[in-house]
């Protein structure tokens, strides 16, 4: 059942309950006030009567006289007068006022029973008039007026209804077009709106929906432009290794492969003294390809940073630049021995890190960079900060978006822009404690 049709059921119930009230109250003061009304009208016929006693002479209290008596009350709506003969069987009885008969159903819900009241005559010989009550015509009056009654309340409740059916209809219109427009917000149809009108809680929902949508939106864009973002970083993680397998690798695999055909070949002409420096050669460069695979792998997944801590991981990360940019000067203040941090904030602490550090390398042409982490007051703090003035232009790219998701991902602030010296700085601070865990307890 639709909302608008049950708040119309609901109506037309407190409408025609309140209807039957009303005629219920009516019949009671209707059964009071027929009760009220013949007990009236026989007691002023019984006045009538007695006061006619009076001023007959009993020699002409006769019952032919009496019958007389009794016919003045032909056409009476409230009672009928009977003359009772000594043998008790009615004389003489009044016409009474011919009327529709209502409903039994009716006549006995408001009937109460009055007692006739009968007077003797003053000259005995046994005669009496009685006088009883008639029900049937103010019964018909009153059901008359029960109809009247009962068809006003009835249109009142018709109206009421058709009323109520055409104003909620028009309220709960803007319901009926969010109720179009959230199918196609939920399949990705964010330009949809809802018409921001109606009562003022519907059009605060419409404007709800409509804000909702335009969030929707905008996480759509800003997720195309992270998806954007990861793949070029991929590509650029890509070309760093593949450099690196080119220029590092390559050449130490050509130079071991070199070797051990000298190797041989010294070993086939009796040579073996010379054959050895050949092995220790290759020896050498099979540690120094290993080391720079360690590198690689430390680079693409930091799994000492689980091992050695926090600390241990950036000063690798250092000692990684350090060796390929001999010119420059690293300054680190890491906290020691170092603090047990939760996972998530080791992992984006050693992020932000690695990525400040590349950019600032292959962005800014810094002399000296400085990285200092601490812990205090709840939170985990890393600054990289450089000279290089290079480092502004690379600011709104890649590397600094990825950065700020990962701190706001772990509940944090990140903080970047340029220094008074004309340099570059990184700050992120963590809270220890996320910020969606709390809310969870």
């Amino acid at each position: 059942m639709s909302l608008r049709l049950r708040i119309l059921v609901a109506i037309v119930l407190v409408l025609a309950s309140g209807s039957g009230l009303g005629l219920a109250l009516a019949g009671w003061q209707a059964r009071g006030w027929l009760r009220e009304e013949l007990w009236s009208a026989q007691l002023s016929a019984h006045l009538q009567v007695a006061r006619a006693f009076a001023d007959m002479p009993p020699a002409e209290q006769t019952p032919r006289r009496l019958a007389g008596l009794v016919a003045t009350f032909n056409g009476n709506r409230h009672l009928q007068a009977v003359l009772i003969g000594p043998d008790g069987r009615a004389i003489a009885v009044s016409e009474a006022a011919p009327a529709s008969l209502p409903p039994d159903w009716f006549s006995h819900l408001l009937r109460q029973e009055i007692a006739p009241a009968r007077l003797l005559a003053p000259a005995g010989g046994g005669l009496a008039i009685e006088l009883r009550p008639v029900y049937a015509d103010d019964m018909a009056a009153v059901w008359d007026e029960f109809l009247d009654l009962a068809l006003v309340l009835a249109l009142a409740t018709v109206g009421g209804a058709a009323l109520v059916f055409v104003v909620v209809g028009q309220a709960l219109r803007p319901l009926r077009a969010v109720g179009g427009v959230l199918p196609r917000i939920g399949a990705g149809d964010y330009a949809a709106r809802v018409p921001e009108g109606g009562p003022p809680e519907l059009a605060a929902l419409g404007l709800g929906v409509n804000e909702m949508a335009a969030r929707l939106a905008a996480m759509r864009e800003r997720t195309r432009a992270l998806e954007e973002q990861i793949l070029t970083l991929q590509d650029e993680e890509r070309a760093d290794i593949a450099r690196d397998l080119h220029d590092e690798i390559g050449p130490q695999l050509f130079a071991a492969n070199v070797d051990a055909a000298m190797a041989e070949t010294l070993i086939s002409t009796g040579r073996p003294e010379a054959a050895l420096e050949q092995v220790r050669a290759i020896t050498a460069a099979i540690a120094h390809i290993q080391r720079l695979v360690r590198d690689i792998l430390g680079r693409l997944r930091p799994t000492h940073l689980a091992e050695l801590g926090l600390s241990s991981a950036i000063l690798d990360l250092v000692g990684f630049w350090r060796a390929r940019r001999p010119g420059l000067v690293f300054e680190t203040r890491l906290p020691e021995p170092d603090a047990a941090l939760p996972e998530l904030v080791q992992e984006t602490l050693y992020r932000i890190v690695q990525e400040s550090l590349r950019n600032a390398v292959r962005h800014g042409a810094p002399q000296a960079i400085r990285v200092a982490s601490d812990v205090a007051g709840g939170e985990a703090r890393v600054v990289v900060a450089n000279d290089g003035a290079g480092d502004a232009a690379a600011a709104p790219g890649y590397g600094l978006t990825g950065m700020a998701e990962r701190v706001a991902a772990a509940g944090g602030v990140l903080e970047a822009g340029p220094t008074p010296d004309r340099g570059w700085r990184v700050a992120a601070r963590l809270p220890l404690a996320h910020r969606a865990q709390d809310e969870a307890a």
